[in-house]
């Protein structure tokens, strides 16, 4: 998957994570409906901070992948 379809946030600090952010995006669709994001975070309801790694997006479904 290539940008626009592939949005990058925030880089990682680490590389291992980039490796596996890297083997995500070569593994997606690159083609309508699908989008993805990576390492950004969100406040949730409760006021938690959620810390979001992978969020791909197929159009029907939705897909989050945190740590």
């Amino acid at each position: 998957m290539k940008p626009p379809r592939w949005t990058v946030v925030s880089p990682s600090a680490y590389e291992w994570e980039r490796e596996a952010l890297e083997f995500i995006r070569e593994h997606l669709p690159d083609h309508e409906p699908w989008r993805a994001w990576s390492n950004f975070e969100f406040v949730d309801d409760e006021g938690r901070v959620v810390s979001v790694r992978s969020a791909p997006c197929s159009g029907a479904n939705f897909i989050r992948r945190s740590c």
